[in-house]
């Protein structure tokens, strides 16, 4: 059953990110989905069911291994790091030739991140001899997640998409009593799944359960084969895993194309073309435009979707792009510096 995200949570976070208009046509690989056990949590808890929701074996692992075997990535902003962009609360931007000067143009601001040159006195310089008022404008925030390297992967990991409560047992009661307060970005392994009534129930710690809305989840075995390293985007979970063959490396969430038919981020395996360190964006028309200056680390593989950093936003495990595959800058810097090449296949699956 599909994940049904929450109408509070995505409220919260912006609906336009850096876009591309995604390529025609592309060939799909067929995934080699991973074994039953593989997905369903550890082999010491294949035991664990609706009407057994604990074993001494299962109740071993989980005491002998609380969190899943990985190491977050540094914060790094490479290419942006000391930048400052700035959006502003109006469409229409009066531009003064000095702080408190002569309005000299006015800017269509739409969906618009600019850099900022200087600050001086409440004014920000975004071109040269243009300035605007800070009154009228908000500094970007960029997000300080990171994904994790994988150190080794025997049952699937998860990140916590919001803060809630975790249940007792499988549709159990909820509380927030010891561990049962969950936050978002939280790491948990996946030690055993039960489905109820279509949906899957996975057991997270001693006594804890979670619904399958809740988490954007990781599993050991690839969803698809090849050689050297490749990087898989699902965009049902909304994340990334970078492989070298068969072995998981490192693993982020990741926000791919709003799913309305137009901006879709769409299945297929693909090739990157293209990689650029540092650009704008922007395109679209009307209440889709949009207009990015230095968007960090591309990495075109369908047309112009591509790989990249977003400063605007933190809607990491939600969709939110108009087909791109956004992610931390710190990710993308990651992936493009160590991993991404020109011909590195991208495989994007509905997982």
């Amino acid at each position: 059953m599909r994940r049904i995200f929450s109408v509070v949570v995505l409220l919260t976070v912006f609906i336009l990110s850096a876009v591309a208009i995604p390529a025609a046509s592309a060939t799909e690989n067929p995934a080699n989905k991973p074994p039953v056990l593989a997905r369903q949590g550890h082999p010491n808890c294949g035991g664990i069911s609706r009407e057994t929701p604990s074993t001494p074996g299962c109740d071993a692992v989980i005491a002998s291994r609380p969190r899943p075997n990985v190491t977050s990535l540094p914060i790094d902003f490479g290419v942006l790091n000391g930048v400052t962009f700035i959006r502003f609360n109006t469409s229409a931007v009066p531009l003064y030739d000095q702080p408190n000067g002569t309005q000299v143009d006015t800017l269509s601001a739409g969906y618009t991140y600019l850099t900022v040159r200087q600050i001086k006195d409440g004014w920000a310089e975004i071109r040269p001899g243009r300035w605007v008022d800070m009154a009228i404008a908000r500094v970007a925030r960029p997000s300080t997640f990171t994904g994790v390297r994988i150190n080794g992967l025997d049952m699937p990991f998860a990140w916590i998409l919001w803060p809630h409560c975790a249940a007792d047992a499988p549709a159990g009661s909820r509380s927030c009593e010891g561990n049962g307060q969950l936050e978002r970005f939280q790491l948990v392994n996946i030690y055993a799944t039960v489905n109820v009534s279509g949906w899957d129930w996975h057991l997270i710690g001693p006594g804890l359960w979670t619904n399958q809305q809740n988490l954007s989840i990781v599993y050991p075995s690839a969803p698809a084969t090849f050689a050297g390293q490749w990087v898989a985007v699902n965009t049902y979970e909304q994340n990334l895993v970078a492989y070298n063959g068969a072995a998981p490396v490192m693993a982020t969430l990741v926000s791919s194309g709003i799913e309305n038919g137009k901006w879709d981020t769409k299945a297929g395996t693909y090739t990157v073309r293209l990689k650029i360190e540092n650009g704008p964006m922007d395109g679209g028309s009307g209440d889709d435009f949009y207009s990015l200056d230095q968007v960090p680390y591309h990495m075109y593989f369908n047309g112009l979707v591509a790989l990249h950093g977003a400063y605007w936003h933190d809607s990491w495990g939600f969709t939110h792009s108009h087909g791109c595959v956004n992610m931390t800058i710190s990710d993308s810097k990651w992936l493009f510096e160590n991993w991404v090449k020109e011909d590195t296949t991208i495989y994007v699956y509905d997982g």
